[in-house]
């Protein structure tokens, strides 16, 4: 756990803060200045089956170690978020997100290569399926990066309650290893990020 933490709080610290420069901000706890932005462009970016409510985000901020939140931070103003979690083999981008008048710009892309060049470990990401305009492009944004889809048939738990799985794609810039690790990847992500137990006799019930 002590090296998990590190991670967490190692990454960007060699970064030369500048005005112009892309900064990622570490978020601690809701009465962080930016946490207010954080939360909006949240709940905007991202409709309630695919995040937590205020009270469940509060929750992973205080006592989750391995959980790291993040605002993006440019010439001192809030430009984005950045959630993810570091396990001990995969770092899991739970949510990424730049506020909608600066997208298109470059940000997200100078986020991305940001994050992967202060780690070794791979790196798993959740996308929705193609089935409309802007979750293609999300796909290829994230191909453009290095990623891959993982062939193996993955469904979100709910957040919350007792919500429909919702069938989506697991990327990764390691396919190697996101293949050759799935069940693995699932297990953790569905009892860490998700906090359900999964037992051969529940019925999943899958959103189509």
């Amino acid at each position: 756990m002590l090296r998990l933490q590190r991670l967490c709080k190692g990454f960007f610290q060699f970064l030369i803060k500048k005005e112009d420069m892309l900064n990622f901000h570490r978020i601690n706890s809701v009465n962080n200045q930016f946490f207010s932005n954080l939360f909006n462009l949240y709940t905007l970016a991202f409709p309630p089956l695919e995040r937590r409510t205020w009270a469940g985000l509060e929750y992973e901020l205080n006592y989750e170690k391995r959980f790291c939140s993040h605002a993006l931070i440019q010439n001192g103003v809030f430009v984005g978020l950045f959630n993810y979690w570091t396990f001990d083999r995969f770092i899991y981008i739970e949510h990424f997100a730049i506020i909608p008048k600066l997208r298109n710009q470059g940000i997200g892309s100078e986020a991305m290569n940001i994050f992967m060049n202060q780690t070794k470990l791979p790196i798993v990401i959740e996308v929705e399926m193609p089935n409309n305009i802007t979750a293609s492009r999300r796909i290829l944004f994230y191909e453009k990066l290095g990623f891959s889809i993982v062939s193996h048939n993955y469904a979100q738990p709910p957040y919350e309650g007792n919500g429909f799985f919702m069938p989506e794609l697991i990327m990764s810039n390691d396919i190697h290893f996101a293949n050759s690790h799935f069940e693995k990847i699932k297990d953790i992500l569905y009892e860490n990020v998700y906090h359900y137990q999964l037992t051969k006799d529940k019925n999943i019930v899958v959103d189509e």
